[in-house]
């Protein structure tokens, strides 16, 4: 899998948390499937903030004719790259109609094949070259970081609801 050199800007979790009527009482276990998906959601702002962020740090510094340092270029770069996995979870969700805990399975392979199943480069590339990859790698193994994390959590909220005497 490659990732895409621009990713698409408005990609966002199409459709809205289910919140509960106001006239009734709040839920002391919440569904499991509303939270995987909330999180999914942060995950996916909080990426596309870093992002922007690390981008216009580099911009700044760029306009004002500092120094430009690797620690921003990797930032920017990390950054990029993490965003674009959480949005390909979005698109999933989006195109595909999957749920969050089945798009960010299906993502989650596609990241493991990006870091393992990739062929070598066949041509050698430049010390910069090799420092993107590094950065890209490293937002691939966050990502998979985060989001196992995330399904494991989701599926002990499933076993608590399904066996709700524990």
């Amino acid at each position: 899998m490659t990732i895409p050199d621009n990713p698409r800007e408005d990609v966002a979790v199409p459709h809205a948390p289910v919140v509960p009527p106001p006239d009734s009482p709040p839920s002391t276990e919440e569904d499991p499937l509303t939270v995987i998906d909330q999180r999914t959601r942060e995950q996916l702002v909080a990426a596309q903030h870093a992002a922007v962020a690390a981008a216009a740090e580099v911009a700044c510094l760029l306009q004002r004719g500092l120094r430009l340092k690797s620690e921003p270029l990797y930032d920017a770069a990390f950054t990029q790259t993490l965003r674009t996995w959480w949005e390909q979870v979005a698109e999933q969700i989006g195109t595909h109609h999957l749920h969050a805990d089945h798009a960010l399975r299906r993502v989650r392979s596609w990241a493991r094949y990006y870091l393992t199943g990739e062929p070598a480069a066949t041509a050698p590339g430049t010390l910069f070259d090799h420092a993107l990859a590094h950065a890209s790698r490293a937002a691939a193994r966050q990502f998979l970081s985060d989001t196992g994390e995330m399904l494991a959590e989701h599926t002990t909220r499933l076993d608590t609801a399904k066996d709700p005497i524990s």
